[in-house]
């Protein structure tokens, strides 16, 4: 049989004086408190990207494939713990809601082409902006001078870098020199326009061509007539925007996970893009 306990003699025990109360409640709140934030998730931002149907750089919302430039955004912006929802609109208008901070950021954004928006320190991409004619054209880009025997097709807003600056921003209004479209299916339209000669040529990023045109059935074939100008592409967000600065931010510092971890190049090979040589990310 075990001996019994001794009970404690009550003046070993410490003293409950009303401070050592206090200190003990303070105590538990401080455990209580940092358990509280711990535990808590990340705030989550849902930021609205938008942008037109420029696949492979960014496809079809919901698909399994929506494009190169909304997964990096995805995954990076989702390291900081944002959302991102991305919608399809006219190019024009996407320019605008996101000016107006009706939409949070702007998928494949020249600097040259909205300047006041917010852009991360580095690009996603680099944009080839080609020349395309028709198989049989013998016409070929030298320099913008050459641009003056020919009819050219160009978009709405879009950047085309330096050429929108040195010859379509100041021929806008010339008809004999520019046809320019908005709208849906400016592609598909572009190639009819050349087939019945309503122009010789027109402008459009290498491998957004290059994925058209594998859409196509039947398969129709052009004729690359030259690079107009190579530009970095970016998603910037809206200087209406209080946040953009920081979720400028939280991408640069997601990409710069993505690169280290390998995810982004895995995605351009996802996509058919070929990325810059590598270099830091800040």
């Amino acid at each position: 049989m075990s001996t019994p306990r001794a009970a404690p003699d009550a003046r070993t025990l410490p003293e409950k004086t009303p401070l050592n109360r206090i200190t003990a409640a303070i105590r538990s709140a401080n455990i209580s408190l940092l358990l509280f934030l711990f535990l808590q998730p990340l705030k989550a931002d849902t930021i609205t990207l938008v942008a037109d149907y420029w696949c492979p750089f960014n496809c079809e919302p919901s698909s399994e494939s929506p494009g190169y430039l909304v997964e990096v955004a995805e995954k990076a912006l989702g390291k900081a713990g944002h959302r991102v929802i991305y919608v399809t609109l006219p190019w024009s208008r996407a320019i605008n809601d996101v000016r107006n901070g009706k939409y949070g950021g702007l998928l494949g954004a020249g600097t040259q082409e909205v300047p006041d928006f917010v852009f991360p320190q580095r690009p996603l991409a680099m944009a080839r902006h080609t020349f395309f004619t028709l198989p049989q054209s013998t016409w070929t880009y030298d320099t913008d001078a050459s641009l003056g025997s020919i009819k050219l097709g160009v978009i709405d807003d879009y950047s085309y870098g330096d050429l929108n600056i040195r010859y379509i921003l100041p021929n806008r209004s010339d008809r004999k020199r520019l046809l320019i479209l908005n709208g849906q299916n400016v592609l598909g339209r572009f190639l009819d326009m050349l087939e019945i000669n309503r122009i010789d040529a027109f402008v459009e990023e290498e491998a957004v061509m290059a994925y058209f045109l594998q859409s196509q059935q039947p398969v129709r074939a052009l004729r690359k007539a030259g690079v107009a100008y190579r530009e970095p592409i970016y998603i910037a967000f809206s200087p209406a925007l209080t946040n953009a600065r920081q979720y400028a931010k939280d991408l640069n510092d997601g990409l710069r996970l993505l690169r280290d971890s390998g995810e982004l190049m895995a995605l351009a090979e996802k996509y058919g893009i070929t990325l810059r040589k590598p270099s830091p990310i800040r």
